[in-house]
């Protein structure tokens, strides 16, 4: 019998799933002033998702600088409507600079960092 309850055991551990761990997102507003992304300049850990929250009353973009030119076009989020989001998985290390199509003037900067193998991260909202 305690063979049996062993087994029986290893077998229910076998199939118990493990919580996945999710990186928090990183969380950046769009608004109708200056700056107008918020934060304007914003550092991140890589591997973390970023995500843009249209708060004001028209549509906006988020656009890699590199779309305007003949270089690597790494996101475009394409017209972001009032009230909805968009969102990047993540981004590798590097520092990125982007703007709105639609308002010239919204421009930002994301700076990605390596992952900490220390567990220091800098904070997820600005």
């Amino acid at each position: 019998m305690v063979i049996t309850i062993s087994i029986i055991y290893v077998v229910l551990l076998g199939q118990m799933a493990l919580p996945s761990v999710e990186p928090p997102v990183y969380h950046i507003a769009m608004e109708g002033s200056a700056p107008y992304y918020t934060p304007k300049i914003a550092t991140i850990t890589a591997g973390h998702p970023i995500q843009w929250d249209n708060q004001t009353a028209t549509a906006h973009t988020v656009t890699h600088e590199a779309c305007q030119t003949k270089h690597l076009c790494l996101f475009d989020s394409g017209a972001i409507s009032p009230g909805n989001s968009f969102v990047l998985p993540s981004l590798q290390p590097g520092t990125y600079h982007y703007y709105c199509r639609l308002h010239p003037i919204m421009r930002g900067i994301i700076t990605v960092n390596e992952s900490s193998f220390r567990g220091e991260e800098p904070p997820l909202n600005g």
